[in-house]
């Protein structure tokens, strides 16, 4: 063993009160290292796994192709595999919304699509279809092998054809789900030969759906790059080329989160050298005295910081094994907590797959790398944070190393004195002998006081009423049941439910009679298009305001000026600010054409932007551009309204809540999407799970600090022992000794006080104003955080009571002449 490791184990050996605060920071620091890209990255396998199954499994698809079109994608060598689906058109019915689609194998595996019983159709007479179906055509009882009589409405260019009939074997059924009900519509398979049948070879069209040759390790942007590339070499329009974007960032990587682990990782990173800096440089000043010795009898400048790299990397040999296993241990009860944070959502299939995956660890949340990497960083950290010292300890001369003690170069020969003295101007004097250790103690105690209260302020601004308010127009959210873009389900499109709208004059007037309900709002909607607004022929969305909005309308505008009335009968809109993110060029007075489907007739609009307006969400619902409801009216030959805000005489009413949901269920086509209470419960769960995180984080950074607090006190009193003990022989009682270290750690903990509670309140006002422009977590009032920062405060002076209280029993264990003998 060389004399350098021999020398470190020794020093070890000497200070191990020093030695394992320092242990005990490297821990603390090592936990948060490897815990939190460990639950980052847990959460996210867990949902990718969830999404995987859940989510269609193709890549990519393409719309609108003739059969020689799919005959050359399939020739494609990227392409592994390819499914094709053609929807040739519908069953009529008076009550339902009944669409035949035919999809091959391949196709029905992409969909996770598997018949119940039977198999897909083949023949040009087989038909698969479900119970529900069955029963709203008037065929009941009809199982597999049965043979039925359908009508059907081929789907031409120009609307759907005569209505012709035909005779159906049933070769397999599917099963319902409760959103067939609720929105009154079934899909029926047929067969490829059947749409051969009924289309000319040139007026056949499918959708084709494929996967691309790629394994786990492909770029999420490269295989999107490649869909885009092909579908360009094939002559297929931006506009027929979908992307399945969940499977895709569940399967590939996605370049951006090794961006997000980085980050996280150098903020703790940085927090660990601060801190870790601050113990060591003040360790240092006692510790230069034996460097200088160990210099005066031969020892190199090399060999010098090679003691104190290695002292600190024996220390992290045991401190970061410790903090791995403390963070192995603790991982899985992290993810158990997070269970309790989803329960509240149990609704959403995905989130109930979450949670079984979670219950049953089905994911290893455990990433071998991780450990290796974790160490790498920690090592690296705990060397950062000796440079500083092992320069002091190096370059200082030995004479000049034997009488350091820290204290502050001075050009003056005469040090000021006082005429008489007292506690306070001891406590002043040692506090100033070393201003830099001094004010270094305090900043990164500091440090983690501003963070605090910064994140303590943005947490109490996120007030889970006020953010229920926010989220929602009145008690309760009733919507036409839409989905825009699911091929599965062409009949839930705006546009075909608008011909039918199920919010007509009865259903209102049933919900304004229901017994605690004090009004009702309807809103309007239309969906507008254009190829070149936004990018990629996306949707906007015009909404029409009722009336009695108008002075909160008129109130909200930021930029231009235009009244209710002057909606009513013009094509003059306000734009909604939040469009200006994507789009910073709008401007007022600019004028944009749009298409808009009203019913199946496609009509044109232009828009002038009179005004800009800032909105919460509850009343625009993120709709680009706003008007009159009366204005909507006259575009549209149908009934436009798309939801309603039903106020209630009471926040949550039980009972009210069953009437609506029975109202609903009664109607169908609508539903009871949203109410304040689970907007309320939402909130108060996401921001109790955001609030928990992030004072964990912050407890662990704190108790780094702390560290730093006690070991600054052990090494102030360490060092005094002779003049202290010299003190209390020419008088100082034991009664003073204790209440000038109180007064010691009283600055100390006062200087971090007063530097979180300023600084982080500043800091906390400047990150309220940020959260309310972008309306961050539906902040919009601000609330002084006086629970956490008078918290703070408390802890901060119970920790120095407690710190000098112990320090003070210590120091009673050794004798006087001990403490006067001490150094000799």
């Amino acid at each position: 063993m060389k004399t350098e490791t021999k020398t470190a184990f020794a020093n070890i050996r000497l200070n191990r009160s020093r030695n394992i605060l320092i242990g005990i920071a490297i821990t603390l620091i090592t936990l948060l290292l490897f815990l939190i890209p460990s639950i980052g990255l847990g959460m996210i396998d867990i949902q990718y796994e969830a999404t995987n199954r859940v989510y269609p499994t193709y890549h990519g698809m393409y719309q609108n192709l003739t059969p020689k079109d799919t005959a050359k994608i399939k020739a494609v060598k990227e392409i592994e595999s390819v499914g094709l689906r053609c929807d040739p058109g519908m069953i009529p019915n008076d009550e339902y919304s009944i669409f035949m689609t035919s999809i091959d194998e391949t196709c029905a595996k992409f969909m996770r699509f598997e018949p119940s019983e039977g198999h897909l159709p083949k023949k040009a007479d087989e038909i698969l279809v479900s119970q529900g179906l069955l029963k709203a055509m008037g065929l009941e009882g009809k199982k597999v092998g049965d043979t039925i009589t359908l009508p059907y409405q081929i789907q031409r260019k120009d609307g759907l054809d005569y209505r012709k009939e035909k005779e159906f074997v049933i070769c397999g059924m599917t099963s319902d789900t409760d959103a067939n009900e609720e929105a009154k519509g079934y899909t029926a398979c047929v067969s490829d030969a059947f749409v051969k049948q009924e289309f000319a070879p040139k007026k056949l069209t499918y959708e084709v759906y494929f996967r691309l040759i790629a394994d786990s390790r492909t770029n999420v942007d490269a295989i999107e790059e490649k869909i885009k590339e092909t579908g360009e070499q094939f002559g297929i329009s931006k506009d027929d080329i979908v992307i399945n974007d969940e499977y895709l960032s569940a399967n590939y990587v996605d370049p951006m989160m090794n961006v997000t682990i980085v980050v996280v990782m150098l903020i703790v990173v940085l927090a660990g050298v601060i801190t870790l800096y601050s113990i060591y440089y003040i360790s240092m000043i006692q510790r230069v005295q034996e460097y200088g010795q160990l210099k005066a009898i031969g020892a190199t400048r090399h060999q010098i910081r090679q003691i104190v790299l290695r002292e600190g990397y024996l220390i992290a040999a045991v401190a970061v094994p410790l903090g791995l296993l403390l963070g192995t241990l603790l991982l899985q009860k992290v993810f158990q907590l997070l269970v309790y944070f989803l329960e509240f959502e149990t609704d959403d299939l995905e989130n109930q797959i979450t949670i079984e995956i979670i219950r049953n660890q089905e994911v290893s949340c455990f990433y071998p790398w991780l450990y290796f990497l974790v160490i790498m960083v920690t090592f690296a950290t705990v060397y950062l944070s000796l440079l500083k010292p092992m320069s002091i300890a190096s370059k200082i001369s030995p004479i000049e190393a034997i009488r350091y003690n820290g204290e502050n170069g001075s050009s003056k020969s005469i040090r000021k004195g006082y005429d008489s003295i007292n506690l306070f101007r001891l406590t002043k004097s040692n506090l100033m002998r070393n201003k830099k250790r001094t004010l270094l103690t305090i900043l990164s105690i500091g440090i983690t006081g501003i963070f605090f209260v910064t994140v303590s302020t943005v947490l109490s601004c996120a007030n889970p009423k006020e953010a229920a308010n926010v989220s929602i127009e009145g008690e309760y959210e009733i919507s036409v049941i839409t989905e825009s873009g699911n091929k599965e389900h062409p009949e839930l499109e705006w546009s075909q439910v608008m011909q039918k709208n199920p919010l007509t004059s009865e259903v209102l007037n049933q919900l304004s009679a229901l017994e605690g309900v004090e009004k009702i709002e309807p809103f309007s909607n239309i969906a507008l298009s254009n190829e070149e607004f936004p990018s990629g022929g996306n949707e906007a969305d015009l909404a029409g305001m009722p009336e009695t909005y108008a002075k909160e309308l008129e109130a909200g505008l930021i930029e231009g000026h235009i009244t209710y009335e002057e909606m009513k009968n013009s094509n003059k809109v306000i734009l909604n600010e939040d469009l200006l993110y994507w789009y910073p060029d709008l401007k007022v007075g600019d004028e944009l054409d749009f298409q808009y489907m009203d019913g199946d007739v496609q009509k044109d609009i232009t828009l002038e932007i009179a005004a800009i307006g800032k909105y919460p969400v509850s009343l625009v619902d993120f709709a680009d551009f706003i008007t009159a409801q009366e204005h909507v009216e006259q575009l549209s030959q149908y009934h436009c309204y798309d939801h309603i805000a039903v106020f209630g005489d009471k926040k949550y009413d039980a009972e009210l809540e069953k009437q609506i949901e029975g109202l609903c269920s009664k109607t169908g086509g609508i539903k009871l999407s949203r109410t304040w209470q689970s907007e309320y419960t939402l909130w108060k769960q996401g921001m109790s799970f955001i609030a928990t995180g992030a004072y964990l984080f912050l407890g662990v950074l704190g108790l780094i600090c702390i560290m730093n607090l006690i070991n600054t006190m052990i090494n102030s009193i360490h060092m005094r022992k002779k003049e202290l003990g010299i003190m209390q022989a020419i008088g100082l009682s034991e009664k003073q000794l204790i209440r000038m270290l109180h007064l010691e750690s009283l600055f100390y903990t006062a200087g971090a006080v007063l530097c979180s509670v300023g600084i982080g309140s500043f800091a906390g006002y400047l990150c309220f104003l940020y959260a309310k422009e972008t309306k961050m977590l539906n902040i919009m009032y601000y609330h002084y955080p006086v629970v956490a920062v008078t918290g703070i405060v408390v802890v901060m002076a119970l920790i120095q009571l407690l710190l000098v209280t112990v320090i003070g029993k210590s120091m009673k264990k050794e004798s006087l002449i001990d403490r006067i003998r001490f150094s000799e």
